[in-house]
């Protein structure tokens, strides 16, 4: 039910749509205003890892060698999460360095999980690289300890940019269709008011 009202001057006005135009403006502002600050953000998180893992490519490549590799358990409780140690060493310039790489967190088999048996990947990649196994990886010229592996990703693992890039089409796919939105309305509106 709308109520009509008259304000001082003597002219009628709804209440009820009045604020609820009002909210919805509102909230298709904010909408279109959170979309674009994601959009940037991700246009500025995809440029920066796309550039980092450029950069990554041009370091020299060496051969490490496997010291221990294994699933490590990450947490306690009902839900048991699982994720891979890698210990790796390898030599530049006549020095050994170490390096340990981490994959992320995989549920348990015993746990519920869509799509099931997360974690046999991850021990299928534990499995194929045991101790001594080559492994080759990319260090930094001017820090010979910051290296990245070359291949052999471990699952889930490897370059983040072609992801990255999914996700800023999303966000600006998503801002691109609340401006239209936000136009048409507009111009809805206008027309409206034009009419009365």
């Amino acid at each position: 039910m709308i109520k009509v009202s008259r304000d001082q001057a003597g002219t009628e006005m709804t209440t009820g749509a009045g604020q609820r135009g009002a909210l919805i403006w509102l909230g298709l502002g904010l909408l279109l205003v959170l979309s674009g600050l994601c959009s940037i953000f991700a246009l500025v998180a995809t440029a920066a890892q796309a550039w980092q893992e450029h950069a990554q490519t041009r370091w020299p490549e060496v051969t490490a060698r496997v010291e221990d590799c294994s699933l490590k358990r990450t947490s306690t409780g009902m839900r048991k999460m699982f994720h891979i140690r890698c210990r790796l060493s390898y030599a530049v310039d006549a020095r050994e360095y170490v390096a340990n790489f981490y994959s992320r967190n995989v549920p348990s088999p015993e746990i519920w999980q869509y799509p099931p048996n997360q974690i046999a990947p991850f021990e299928e990649w534990v499995n194929e690289h045991p101790q001594g196994t080559p492994i080759a990886v990319r260090y930094d010229p001017a820090d010979h300890a910051k290296v990245v592996m070359a291949a052999s990703y471990m699952p889930g693992g490897g370059p983040r940019t072609k992801a990255n890039v999914k996700l800023l089409g999303f966000f600006v796919g998503s801002f691109l269709g609340l401006l239209a939105i936000v136009q048409i309305a507009r111009q809805r509106s206008l027309r409206q008011n034009g009419d009365e």
